[in-house]
Order: structure tokens, then C-alpha cells, then sequence
């Protein structure tokens, strides 16, 4: 009967042994030999701990002990050591064999391999943890619901999004929390559409739709919807992200983009974009306005130089030459010729970006600058006659200034006639005498025909005319012209001309303009003065930033210096008879000469007036800076006269 008892254990799928009242193991079936490989002599007594790992056999122990004095049933966890040495996790169950009067007389036991479920229960741990994690990390809300359309997961994102906690909404009606009133019906309809016939309208795609928040305010969300693959009633997941800075973005890109397209077309701008790998050029809607070109077209190549006035292409392809090259800015301007045959005058303003992969890209904008470049032209003649009137005007002011140089020469002509006269007369005739006398004449007509030429040049009415100009002798000129008013006037004059001050280029009468015009208001400043002397001071020298100075400072009445800005103002003058338009005119001459006019109270009495302009490149060149100087900026020299 033992033997039979023996056969039965040993066939048995499960580790099975038995120990006596003291712990000591006492048999070991051949399944629990088999697998661990050891034979019953290894096996039996405490011989089975080599077969447990060493970090669980403490514990096991300590169990095993526990469960002896107790008497009673229980269980333990370790693991044993395959025949292979591989270790598994066993679930040791232990229970007492007792007598009638309880007293236990063998213990029985089993150990049943329980590594795979533990392994299946780890592995669902894991992935409930990264469910957990994935669903507490996501920036998205996720959303889940079961076939009743009840939620079963709400993660932290959609807690703070819609304003709920998880267990308020957990098992509620998703149509009931996060979808509007006038959706819902909608959404039910559709849920139950595919619960009877398996047709999705919604899932795998990407959505639009509105939200409502636990407040009732309504917000826009992007959405995707996809089904859990589980077996049984379908379930579903929504990953929804509001965009709501998304949408205020795009609604404020469309505005800017409006507000631009307006205000290209109000200041006649447009933008362009040329990628010069490929030759692609992008045009904005103001810039097909402006070459006139059909913006259902793409912009090429050729349709631009078909627009490009002749003479202006050289310089088009100069510059698209160096765009291609370098990522150098670019300003410049060109005309278009219009079918119609109408000139447009363009300004173009670029620079050059280049992209992560090195690309060259040219970006800029171009201007119709048209309706200024006529303006410009129709200025400059206006100006041109008003400066011309205001010189004419002080042709008046100069007349006894002017008769007085011209009168002296033509007095000793006379004189010297009459003395030559005399002589030939005589008997005998004086012929060396009136010989020299004829050369005296010569020297007064000459002297009077250099005053006349210089009055002819100063009020001619002419273009401007770019030259080195020698501003030293330009100011001795002037003086000569203006001493004999000067001494009428009782006004002293002391110059101090620098004699190493270079040369500046621009128009030598414009420049005289603005000296006589700051002179003559000098003296006009001092013409009532009678406490002082009439002093007027003029010098030249080259300040630190190498421009040529001129500076005319006199005793006179002197200026409020809350109005000093105002004296370069048009038709600001405190004289009765003033126009108010030498300093204005003054100004724009010296401003063309890309120079500055300015004045300033003196620290005891009067005013000083300075102007500065660039003296000339060493090479005399023009070097591409008062070619600009227009006709306009003729002087007016009209004198403006100081508040006292």
C-alpha cells in the first residue's frame, strides 16, 4: 500500500514532499527530484536548501519556522533552482497531517510553478504604469468611453482643460460633460450608427469641433478619435488638444496679412521673394499692381526685364549678378516702361538670408516712387524761380553797394581819359605819360568789367554747376563785394581764413549765396546799434570731423534761443519787409551739399551763424555724393534780422 501510495506522488505534474513534526524533510517525489536534480539523499533532511536561491532562502526559512509552531496551514514564495540552474518562482503551500488528538505527525507539501503568472502580472504592472504615466504626462487630453458612450478615463490634461476631476466625471455620459448642447444629439446619432452597422464617419481622422468647459464657456479643439482593439462591446479613446492660441494665431496672421496687403497698397509697396537655387520669385499682390502683371501667372525672368525700361536693364543685371554671389543688402532704383508706354520710377530694397541647408535667399521690397519723383522735379522748378526771385529781390537791397564798385572804376577811366587827353594835346605831346595813362584806363575797365561778371554770376539764373570750390577765395569774393555797404553801414569786419583749409565740391555760387546772405544779415543785426561797436567776424577753419567750416559772428542784437529753430523755418522773418526765406533756402543748399547750417547766441552780444560741408575726396572725384545738389537750392537772399 505504501509502495502504491509512492507511485501515485511520484506521477503526480506537481513538486511534491512531505516532512516530519520537526521540519526535516522526509520524501521528495520524483517530479520535485527530476526538476531540481537532486536525489532523495540530497534532498531529504535540510539537504533541499541548496536548491532555493540564496537571496529568498532567509526568508523561506524563517516562514518555514513560523508555519511549525503554528500548526497550520499557510504558503510561502522563493525560488528554486531548475536542473539547469535557471531559477523560477514557486509558490510553496504547506499543510500539517495531525492525529486524533491534533498532534502533528507529518507535514505535507507542494510547490506549484507560478513564474509565468508572475511574470503576466508584472508585465500588466508595467504597462498600467505606463498607461498611468502616458495618461498623467500628456500635454492632450485623453478621453475614453465605452459603447454606452460612458466615460472610463479621464486623464489630468482633460482635468485641467475642462475643469473636472477624473472621479466626478468617471461613468457619466460623455454628451453630457465636454460636448455643447447643440452637438449632442449629433454625437449620439453618430455612436449609435456605428454600434448597428460598424460605419465611421470620425474615427482615424483629424477633427475641428467645439467644447464646453465644467463653466459652460465654449472653446475650439482639435480632435482624433480611434477604438480600442479589446475583444467584446467597443470602447474608444479622444485625443483632444484645445486650440484655442491656435485659432487667436491664425486669426490674428490673417489680420496682419490683411492690414499688410492694405498697407502695401496704400504706400504702393510690394514684397518679393527670390530663391536662387531654383529661380523662383514670389510676388505679393501690391507688387503684381505695380509691374502690371496677371497674378494668375507665376512671376519669371522674363515678364520682369519685358517691364524694365532699356536703358535701366545693365544695372537690373549688375544687381541680380551680385545677388546670386553674395547675400550682400541692396538699394537701388530703376524704371519701368508700361504697355501703355507711361514711365514708373521704382526703388528696390533687398538683402540676403541664407537657410539650415545654406540656401541662398534674397527677400526685399519695391516701392513705386513715381508720384515723388515728379513731385521732386516740379519742386525743383518752383524752387528754383522762388530762389531766383529772392535774389533778384536783393539786387534792389545791393544797388548802392553795387554802384559804388562799379562807379570808382568808371570814375578813374574818366579821369585817366582826360588826363591822357591832355597830354597827346601838349606840345610837345607826352606820349609816355599818356601811354600810362591808357594802361590806368585799361586796369579801371577791366576792374569794373570783373565786378559786373561777378553781379552777373551771382544773380544768373542757372543749374547748379559741381566744381572744386576754393572756399577761402569764394569768401573773399563776397567780402569785396558787400565792403563798400559794410563801411556805409560803419560795420568792421576782421577775417581769419584758414590757409590750409581744403577744397570742397559744389556749386560756387550757391555757396556764395549762403555768405552773403549770413553777412548781410550780420549787418542788418547791428544797423541800430549805437552803445558799441559794429563788429562782424568771419573765419574758416577744418573741424575734427574734416569738413570745411565757415563761421560769421557778429555784436548785433542777438537771437531768443527759444527761437533759434524757427529762423530755418519758410517765411519765418522779423523784418517788416521780409520775405523770411534766406535761411530756409540757406539751409536746403548747404543740406544738398550734404552739410549743416546752425546758429547759436553768442555768450556776450550777438549771434554766431556756422556751416559745415565734406571737403573733397584727395582725388578731386565726385565720389558719388553732391551730384545730388539740384537747382533748387539757390539762394534766397532775402535777410532775416535778429529778435532783440
Amino acid at each position: 500500500m505504501q509502495d502504491e501510495l509512492s507511485r501515485v506522488v511520484d506521477a503526480l505534474p506537481g513538486l511534491v514532499w512531505t516532512a516530519l513534526p520537526d521540519g526535516q524533510v522526509d520524501f521528495l517525489n520524483q517530479r520535485w527530484r527530476e526538476y531540481t536534480g537532486l536525489s532523495v539523499g540530497e534532498g531529504c533532511g535540510r539537504g533541499w536548501q541548496i536548491a532555493i536561491h540564496p537571496e529568498d532562502l532567509p526568508g523561506l526559512v524563517e516562514r518555514w519556522q513560523a508555519l511549525l509552531a503554528s500548526h497550520k496551514s499557510g504558503e510561502m514564495e522563493a525560488r528554486l533552482r531548475r536542473i539547469d540552474g535557471v531559477f523560477r518562482r514557486f509558490v510553496f503551500r504547506v499543510s500539517p497531517l495531525t492525529d486524533e488528538s491534533g498532534r502533528v505527525i507529518k507535514w505535507c507539501g507542494i510547490n506549484t510553478d507560478i513564474d509565468d503568472r508572475k511574470h503576466a502580472e508584472e508585465e500588466l504592472r508595467l504597462s498600467e504604469a505606463r498607461k498611468t504615466a502616458i495618461l498623467d504626462s500628456a500635454l492632450d487630453c485623453i478621453v475614453t468611453i465605452d459603447h454606452e458612450g460612458c466615460i472610463t478615463e479621464f486623464n489630468p490634461a482633460a482635468e485641467r482643460t475642462f475643469g473636472y476631476r477624473r472621479e466626478e466625471v468617471v461613468g457619466r455620459r460623455l454628451g453630457d460633460i465636454i460636448i455643447p448642447p447643440a452637438l449632442r444629439e449629433r454625437h449620439r446619432q453618430g455612436l449609435a450608427r456605428y454600434l448597428a452597422t460598424g460605419e465611421a464617419h470620425v474615427l482615424g481622422k483629424r477633427l475641428e469641433m467645439s467644447a464646453i468647459r465644467a463653466d459652460g464657456s465654449e472653446f475650439p479643439t482639435e480632435l482624433s478619435i480611434t477604438r480600442i482593439p479589446v475583444d467584446g462591446p467597443p470602447s474608444f479613446t479622444g485625443y483632444l488638444r484645445d486650440i484655442t492660441e491656435r485659432k487667436q494665431a491664425e486669426a490674428e496672421l490673417r489680420r496682419s496679412e490683411a492690414f499688410l496687403a492694405q498697407g502695401q497698397r496704400l504706400n504702393l509697396t510690394g514684397s518679393f521673394s527670390w530663391i536662387i537655387d531654383t529661380d523662383k520669385i514670389t510676388f505679393s499682390e501690391q507688387l503684381y499692381r505695380i509691374f502690371e502683371l496677371d497674378p494668375a501667372l507665376p512671376v519669371t525672368f522674363e515678364q520682369i526685364t519685358s517691364r524694365v525700361h532699356p536703358e535701366d536693364l545693365p544695372l537690373l543685371n549688375e544687381k541680380m549678378n551680385l545677388a546670386r554671389t553674395d547675400i550682400a543688402d541692396h538699394d537701388y532704383e530703376i524704371r519701368l516702361r508700361i504697355p501703355d508706354g507711361s514711365i514708373k520710377y521704382l526703388r528696390t530694397k533687398s538683402y540676403g538670408i541664407r537657410d539650415r541647408e545654406g540656401r541662398l535667399e534674397h527677400i526685399g521690397a519695391i516701392q513705386d516712387v513715381t508720384e515723388r519723383r515728379l513731385s521732386e522735379k516740379t519742386l525743383s522748378k518752383i524752387q528754383v524761380e522762388l530762389a531766383h526771385m529772392a535774389k533778384v529781390s536783393s539786387l534792389g537791397a545791393l544797388t548802392a553797394s553795387i554802384a559804388h564798385e562799379v562807379n570808382q572804376p568808371l570814375s578813374g577811366i574818366i579821369t585817366n581819359a582826360s588826363t591822357c587827353l591832355r597830354m597827346l594835346s601838349a606840345s610837345p605831346p607826352n606820349v609816355e605819360g599818356a601811354r600810362e595813362t591808357a594802361r590806368r584806363t585799361i586796369r579801371d575797365g577791366n576792374r569794373a568789367s570783373e565786378v559786373i561778371t561777378r553781379l552777373r554770376a551771382l544773380f544768373s539764373k542757372k543749374e547748379a554747376a559741381v566744381e572744386l570750390v576754393d572756399l577761402n577765395e569764394a569768401t573773399r569774393e563776397v567780402i569785396a563785394l558787400t565792403m563798400s555797404e559794410l563801411q556805409a553801414n560803419r560795420v568792421i569786419l576782421r577775417s581769419e581764413l584758414d590757409g590750409d583749409l581744403p577744397p570742397v565740391m559744389g556749386d560756387r555760387i550757391q555757396l556764395q549765396q549762403v555768405i552773403l546772405n549770413l553777412i548781410r544779415n550780420a549787418s542788418d543785426a547791428m544797423s541800430g546799434l549805437e552803445d558799441r561797436l559794429r563788429q562782424l567776424f568771419i573765419t574758416t577753419l577744418l573741424d575734427d570731423d574734416d569738413c570745411a567750416c565757415l563761421t560769421v559772428r557778429d555784436t548785433g542784437v542777438g537771437i531768443d534761443p527759444q527761437n533759434v529753430d524757427s529762423l530755418f523755418d519758410a517765411f519765418y522773418t522779423t523784418k517788416s519787409a521780409g520775405m523770411g526765406m534766406g535761411l530756409s533756402v540757406s539751409r536746403s543748399i548747404i543740406e544738398s551739399h550734404h552739410g549743416r547750417l546752425w546758429a547759436a547766441p553768442n555768450d556776450g552780444p550777438g549771434t554766431t551763424f556756422s556751416f559745415s560741408i565734406p571737403c573733397a575726396p584727395a582725388d578731386g572725384s565726385d565720389n558719388g555724393g553732391i551730384g545730388g545738389i539740384q537747382a533748387s537750392a539757390s539762394m534766397d537772399t532775402q535777410n532775416v534780422t535778429r529778435n532783440p
